[in-house]
């Protein structure tokens, strides 16, 4: 019987069961077997792979000693002797998501084994990592929990395997800014006039060659004269009035509130 594959998972304190915002600066610690949502990835993974440990971190701590964090956590990692390791979901969650690329990214470069992980696509960690590391699209909550473990099993298991990946898209991870050539059955040509075919009748059709998209921003005049101007603070702090009385969602918010003289809090919230 060959053996099995052994993974070790990476998660933040709230999925690893230690606790909610109250316990984001735990430091790095690890725990044999599966945790959390651990338990549905050994499910999703099958016989072939086990998870032979954990390593919890918190998203705080992770984040503001983020090299001190990166070594400890890639220190428990390496000691379990992993073939395959995996990180998260984040979803939506910035701090996570950043831990997240971290890892894997540490994980791919210096131990050189595979490393997945899964993400909501406003995720700031998608922008920081996708081009070094394989990262799934994900819902923005955990309630896409279960669709994004199939995928991230499914595609971590092929990267184990050393089997040929397909396209970003039919995989389900963000694309890496990398280019394969193929040989195709018909020429340049005919897929072009095909393509343009499809678009002119409005059907639904992809290039082959995507080009990048740039946000334009036209700036405004300069100011005369500062020293009358009035200036307006904006941070994601997550800052609202006292209670949060406009109700402002805390993620991807759908409205402004009214910004009258009021007292002012910090909103804070489970990512």
């Amino acid at each position: 019987m060959a053996e099995k594959l052994k993974v070790v998972h990476y998660l933040n304190q709230f999925f690893g069961q230690i606790g909610g915002e109250d316990k984001a600066d735990t430091e790095p610690l690890k725990r044999d077997g599966a945790v959390g949502p651990g338990l549905l990835f050994q499910e999703m993974l099958g016989e072939e792979a086990e998870i032979a440990g954990t390593v919890i971190c918190g998203d705080n701590y992770f984040n503001e000693h983020i090299e001190t964090a990166k070594g400890a956590v890639l220190g428990m990692i390496e000691g379990y002797g992993p073939d395959l390791v995996l990180a998260g979901p984040a979803f939506n969650a910035g701090r996570y998501g950043i831990a997240c690329g971290a890892i894997c990214e540490a994980v791919t470069h210096r131990l050189g084994i595979p490393a997945i992980t899964g993400m909501f696509p406003e995720n700031a960690g998608v922008e920081l990592y996708r081009k070094s590391v394989f990262i799934i699209e994900t819902k923005a909550s955990s309630i896409g929990m279960k669709d994004a473990a199939a995928k991230m099993a499914r595609l971590a298991m092929k990267l184990a395997r050393g089997e040929s990946l397909g396209p970003a898209e039919e995989e389900g991870y963000f694309p890496r800014g990398i280019r394969k050539n193929y040989v195709s059955a018909e020429r340049g040509a005919t897929r072009a006039v095909e393509m343009l075919l499809r678009k002119m009748k409005g059907d639904s059709f992809a290039t082959e060659y995507p080009m990048p998209v740039f946000d334009r921003v036209d700036p405004l005049p300069p100011i005369e004269r500062l020293s009358e101007a009035t200036l307006a603070l904006i941070t994601s702090g997550g800052i609202v009035p006292k209670g949060n009385p406009d109700h402002v969602e805390s993620s991807s918010a759908s409205k402004y509130a009214d910004l009258e003289p009021r007292t002012y809090s910090c909103y804070s919230y489970h990512e």
